[in-house]
């Protein structure tokens, strides 16, 4: 990666003092397929020997190289080629010049049969053409070959072949060493565990193309790092074979700003360093800036356009973190209306266009344009449901845009030291299983991917949303989120709050019975404004909500705080608390039966963080997300005992588990239905059962809940039978609690096969595989560990094609 090079050299004909209109016209010499036979969506690539008149071969305003390729069916494709000096990958990760250089084609045919192809050349004194060459395209080898990933009818996605494609996976967006080394391991992790997504960054530190001159080996403008090039050759290759694949961000928002994670001062485009623009926000609508992006962007779609590994095209990051964005929003929008019709007219196979912003703070202007097809949201909030502010914000994408919406970045807060503190991935497993069932067209992306996912080995919780994610018919059956809410399993309500700094909150929310918010889109905001500072943003909560029993409302507040905060709560219009606030403190008043008025207040002098409301007993312990079919006939979604995060088992431990909760999907189609229940530890079924809807309700009875399960329901009984459900009377073990080194004993039913046992930590990470010691007719003793500390761990049985879990404490 350190490794620099002096300069490249570019070849130019030295033409004699002639006439311009006498000067020679460009010609291809010679055109060198890699193959004559490849697999369709697959790479054909060729070196292009020409002559032309040129000074810097990465410029397409000197010279173009580009191909017509014509289809066995008779449709043309045409395609730019590209300049680029070879390098050899090693083992070790290291390249090695191999001392050629030149233009090449890449392509992917998307029809078999034979393909022909006609390579052109182009530069300031006309256009050149070679012979008409052809190759063949077979069907392809790899299953995991499926084609480019594309939109369809649904808010999901799919591959070329009709297949759904549902994204799981992480932010992987730089190296912290050798690109190989660390993209081996990450993306390596990511395969282990059947993983298919990450978010890739080009910014100049990570596999970036164009910065300043004489930084770390980049060249400036129009001069495209050949390092880091070769290294995305590598990586776009790895991941097509592995069925990974990967969103593209081209900018992000530090390279024009000057105040938000500032690299203004290092950006070639800054007119200190001889670029074309005098302010930050310029970059947007200087004509010349704009011509050097689209050249780049023209490089990046010739080069790796062909990667069917690519599923999008991310055209910024967090733009609203550029210089005064609010100021300059109308230049902004104008900049992604035509960068993203520049990219789509360049790009023979249809990726996927967008862009994103830090937080629901967004300009409707660039979602609804038509050639943005995919929205995203990022969320970061130090909370214990942070999975529901992501839910929210899929939601309101839906709503507003009606197109398919990513959760690109999510995380605990604005450093990894905060996702540390739940150091077994509690709120990434929820967050992952919320986000696929409320909506979002695939999983939630964490961020720290090499300080807290990789380092504590937290691939693992992607495995079964995989297994799960591929027995919904997303796609198929156009799924779309449902009203959905849980009965039988009375408890707290809380509400997250989730508007960044300067949004402006609902004022007035009733709370209605069963917990569910009017207006439904109610929205808290992370700030308390107070009220001498920032007044402008001010928008205090009032609650309106009935108490069946006496309870407690509470205000927690976050880990920040302006100037001399203060909490005010008032009960029915008379104040009950006025407190100095600090943060990550928790202030209470006692609420009796009935209906009530709640209104919070900050009434110091400036603004302070909160965390969460909280009224007891007027909501469930447990969360559902639901989604139904178009036809409403099919369901899918996830069901959580809500007291199982992060926050709640650090400070008191697991929560007891939860019986005879009843979930409701409403708008569903009166008859009778069969509903798969999932363990999501492992993804495999563990029970089937009947389920019934009347009045267009559909009632769903959860079985014992510790955690959580997904779910899936049909018209038609399945060939799962109901004993598959290895909860409950079928396997139990005692005694429990338990004493490391010491004795367990298993009963279940009778099998004819000998049941595998494994021990997994409180987050499902397996930790040691039990061997039996005696068996009897329905008991089974095994020996525990004797190094085991204290806490809860999950026991699971594996036998007859069945899986289950049971709790298991340590004392």
């Amino acid at each position: 990666m350190k490794k620099h090079y002096t300069r490249l050299i570019y070849t130019a004909i030295i033409f004699s003092l002639q006439p311009a209109f006498m000067f020679a016209l460009p010609s291809i010499n010679g055109v060198t397929p890699a193959a004559t036979v490849v697999g369709q969506y697959e790479k054909f690539e060729v070196s292009v020997s020409l002559t032309a008149n040129y000074t810097n071969p990465y410029d397409y305003d000197q010279i173009r190289v580009f191909a017509t390729f014509t289809s066995p069916s008779g449709d043309q494709q045409i395609v730019d080629g590209f300049f680029m000096k070879d390098y050899t990958l090693t083992g070790a990760g290291t390249l090695n010049d191999n001392g050629t250089e030149g233009f090449r084609v890449r392509f992917s045919p998307h029809e078999t049969g034979i393909w022909t192809y006609v390579v052109s050349v182009t530069d300031n004194s006309g256009t050149g053409a070679f012979t008409a060459q052809n190759f063949t395209c077979d069907i392809a080898s790899n299953p995991k070959n499926k084609g480019f990933v594309k939109t369809g009818a649904t808010r999901y996605l799919q591959f070329d072949n009709g297949d759904q494609y549902i994204p799981v996976g992480e932010n992987i967006a730089w190296q912290v060493s050798n690109p190989f080394v660390d993209y081996t391991n990450w993306v390596g992790g990511l395969i282990t565990n059947n993983a298919n997504f990450f978010r890739l960054w080009h910014a100049h530190w990570g596999l970036g193309i164009e910065w300043r001159n004489g930084s770390d080996s980049f060249l400036g403008l129009r001069k495209y790092k050949e390092f880091n090039s070769r290294y995305q050759d590598w990586l776009f290759d790895y991941c097509a074979q592995n069925g990974v694949y990967v969103m593209l961000c081209l900018q992000h928002h530090g390279q024009v700003s000057a105040q938000t994670n500032p690299n203004w001062s290092d950006n070639p485009y800054n007119a200190n360093l001889g670029g074309p623009c005098q302010n930050t926000w310029d970059f947007f609508s200087n004509p010349t800036a704009k011509a050097h992006t689209k050249n780049r962007f023209r490089y990046v779609v010739a080069r790796w356009g062909y990667a069917r590994s690519i599923m999008a095209w991310e055209l910024f990051n967090e733009v609203d973190l550029t210089d005064n964005f609010d100021l300059h929003k109308g230049d902004v929008s104008d900049w992604h209306d035509e960068m993203a019709a520049y990219i789509k007219s360049i790009d023979p196979y249809g990726h996927i266009v967008t862009t994103s912003f830090s937080n629901d703070k967004n300009d409707p202007a660039i979602w609804t344009a038509p050639d943005m097809d995919i929205t995203q949201t990022h969320f970061y909030l130090n909370t214990p449901h942070i999975e529901r502010v992501v839910v929210k914000g899929i939601t309101s994408y839906l709503d507003q845009y009606d197109k398919p919406t990513l959760s690109g970045e999510f995380g605990l807060g604005g450093s990894s030291s905060i996702s540390n503190q739940d150091p077994d991935g509690v709120h990434i497993h929820n967050s992952l299983w919320a986000a696929i069932f409320g909506g979002g067209l695939g999983t939630a992306m964490t961020w720290w991917w090499d300080s807290y996912i990789h380092p504590k080995n937290l691939y693992y919780h992607f495995k079964p949303v995989v297994a799960v994610s591929e027995e919904i018919p997303f796609v198929a059956q156009n799924m779309a989120p449902a009203d959905a809410f849980v009965a039988g399993a009375p408890g707290d309500l809380v509400l997250t709050p989730s508007l960044n700094w300067g949004e402006i909150a609902t004022a007035n929310i009733t709370i209605n019975q069963g917990g569910t918010l009017s207006p439904a889109d109610a929205s808290l905001a992370q700030y308390m404004y107070g009220s001498q500072w920032n007044t402008e943003f001010r928008s205090p909560p009032t609650f309106q909500i009935t108490y069946g029993d006496p309870g407690q409302f509470t205000v927690r507040t976050g880990g920040a705080a302006g100037t001399d905060p203060k909490i005010a709560i008032w009960l029915d219009g008379t104040k009950q608390l006025e407190q100095a606030a600090q943060i990550n403190q928790s202030y209470s008043i006692n609420v009796p039966a009935g209906a009530h008025s709640i209104k919070v207040d900050n009434t110091g002098t400036d603004w302070i963080t909160i965390s969460s409301y909280t009224f007891t007993n007027a909501g469930s312990a447990v969360d559902v997300y639901a989604l139904v079919s178009a036809d409403s006939i099919h369901a899918g979604g996830w069901v959580y005992s809500n007291n199982y995060n992060h926050q709640y088992i650090a400070a008191n431990g697991k929560p007891g588990s939860v019986f005879n909760a009843q979930v409701t999907v409403n708008g569903f189609k009166d008859g009778a239905y069969y509903v798969k229940w999932y363990n999501c530890l492992t993804g495999a079924i563990v029970l089937g059962a009947p389920a019934f809807a009347t009045n267009n309700q559909l009632q769903i009875n959860v079985p014992k809940l510790d955690w959580d399960l997904a779910f899936r329901v049909d018209e038609e009984y399945s060939n799962v039978a109901i004993d598959r459900d290895m909860g409950g009377e079928t396997f139990s073990l005692y005694p429990n609690p338990a004493i490391a080194g010491e004795m367990i004993h298993v009963r279940f039913k009778s099998s004819k096969e000998r049941p595998q046992f494994t021990l997994l930590d409180v987050a499902g990470r397996p930790v040691a595989a039990l061997s039996a010691q005696e068996t009897y007719a329905e008991i089974i003793d095994i020996s525990l560990p004797g190094n085991l500390t204290a806490g809860v761990y999950w026991l699971r049985i594996d036998m007859d094609n069945m899986s289950g879990v049971q709790p298991l404490v340590i004392r």
